[in-house]
């Protein structure tokens, strides 16, 4: 409740825009929400971190500068709220206000049983394909010239096919942009690929395959045999993740890090496991939402 009472804070920044008409008030409103959605500025998961909330209030930043050129013929000063929001989130804010986040709140640690939804997964399949084929025009000029510079830099393969298991343990081809070079039996990740990782820039490809129907815009990572081998023999409930696809996004994508240990793909297994029970599209549309936070985050932490 107190997170939702803190968007007014963007309200009010926006209600100066009524003078420049009421276009620009609206205008001025979706933006800075949006950003501050998308960059979870209000929530104890923010606010309990130093480090998110700098990744936070640089996303804001970029977003915002990001966002200005589409609103620029409705008022050249519709950025202004969503900058003022993310300032005074952050030297404000962030200051004052203090909150305890509890992972165990995005998470499912009980043997909860797990219904079917038939409506939402055949209508889900058909959101796929429509934003898929959008999302394949869309990106196609970023796919042509990520693969013009992996070929100069790089030579061939420019895509690679990785075995991952989808839905129902099924085994599928994942397709990525190549970001690694095999000499002397060991693996080194290429000049282009430290830039297109982080960024996940890597993952366009896979667009094909949620257009094919082996993933889906949301839902659990898509696994190498290696870690679902180890998720069946030593996580209880592992199983149930497979009850739905994988994703470009998901859940424990947006809300936990990059697992190394099997105690943390415990954990992962959790968020997985809380989308499958309560998948929705209005949880779909909240990791999509909150993913640009999840990979400004990874920057700033100079993950893989």
């Amino acid at each position: 409740m107190m997170n939702s009472l803190f968007y007014l804070l963007d309200l009010l920044m926006a209600l100066p825009l009524l003078m420049n008409g009421l276009g620009a008030f609206i205008a001025a409103c979706c933006m800075s929400i949006m950003i501050s959605f998308s960059m979870r500025g209000y929530e104890g998961i923010t606010i309990s971190d130093k480090e998110k909330q700098m990744a936070s209030t640089l996303g804001s930043a970029v977003m915002s500068c990001c966002v200005f050129p589409v609103f620029l013929p409705v008022s050249p000063f519709v950025v202004l709220p969503a900058v003022g929001a993310t300032v005074v989130r952050y030297l404000i804010l962030y200051k004052l206000a203090k909150s305890e986040f509890k992972e165990e709140s995005f998470m499912l640690t009980s043997n909860d049983s797990f219904e079917p939804k038939m409506a939402y997964d055949s209508l889900k399949r058909l959101v796929d394909i429509v934003i898929g084929v959008i999302l394949l025009v869309l990106f196609s000029p970023v796919t042509v010239i990520v693969s013009l510079i992996s070929l100069l830099l790089e030579g061939r393969p420019i895509f690679i096919c990785q075995t991952r298991i989808g839905k129902d343990c099924k085994e599928f081809g994942m397709y990525k942009f190549r970001t690694f070079d095999t000499k002397g039996n060991k693996e080194t990740i290429t000049k282009l690929g430290k830039f297109l990782r982080p960024l996940r820039l890597d993952e366009l490809p896979q667009i094909i395959n949620i257009i094919k129907g082996d993933m889906s815009l949301v839902g659990p990572r898509p696994e190498l045999p290696s870690f679902h081998k180890l998720g069946m023999e030593n996580i209880a409930g592992y199983s149930s993740r497979l009850l739905v696809k994988p994703g470009l996004t998901g859940w424990a994508q947006i809300n936990y890090k990059y697992t190394t240990t099997l105690e943390e793909y415990r954990i992962k297994t959790a968020f997985d496991l809380y989308y499958v029970k309560y998948r929705s599209f209005i949880l779909d549309i909240k990791c999509l939402f909150k993913t640009p936070f999840a990979v400004f985050l990874t920057l700033l932490r100079k993950e893989d």
